[in-house]
């Protein structure tokens, strides 16, 4: 694996009580998997990432306050940050209902969709855009860099006999 190595810093993740008990898990690989997506990209010290996991209603709220669009999405992505070159710094939202839409409707696993959303909001902060087909594409190139990691980081935390 090429790229910067990912220092200090935390991700993490909160829940809000009217999404009931869902839960990321286990976390610690969710976090592990995020940090080695930022080294592939090779780029983007951590200062804090907070990824908050909300309702349908709560994101439609975010979104039209944020953005000024009353519909719902399925991430937001707030960057903190004062300079693009600064650790990053930033309060990511992500509507797990939405996701399931989402994967319902491309006919994708909802857990394949969830980390999708989960890296698109980093790579955004890694300066990535989708708002040209170009652009898309370059996004979805790293996208699919990055899950390749998981299914690799999956493969070595699950496969490879202890020593």
């Amino acid at each position: 694996m090429c790229g910067a190595q990912v220092s200090g810093g935390r991700i993490t993740f909160h829940y809000r009580p009217d999404i009931g008990s869902w839960r990321l898990r286990p976390a610690s690989r969710y976090k592990a998997w995020l940090k080695m997506s930022l080294a592939a990209e090779g780029r983007g010290e951590i200062a804090h990432l907070a990824y908050t996991f909300v309702s349908t209603s709560e994101m439609q709220t975010l979104h039209e306050t944020l953005l000024g669009d009353p519909s719902p999405t399925d991430v937001l992505t707030l960057d903190y940050r004062e300079a693009s070159d600064a650790p990053l710094l930033a309060e990511i939202f992500i509507c797990p209902a939405f996701v399931k839409t989402s994967a319902r409707t491309y006919r994708l696993p909802y857990g394949e969709e969830l980390r999708r959303v989960l890296v698109h909001a980093l790579l955004h902060l890694l300066g990535f855009r989708d708002d040209t087909p170009e652009n898309r594409l370059r996004m979805r190139f790293a996208e699919e860099r990055c899950l390749s990691l998981w299914k690799t980081l999956n493969y070595f935390t699950h496969e490879t006999p202890r020593v």
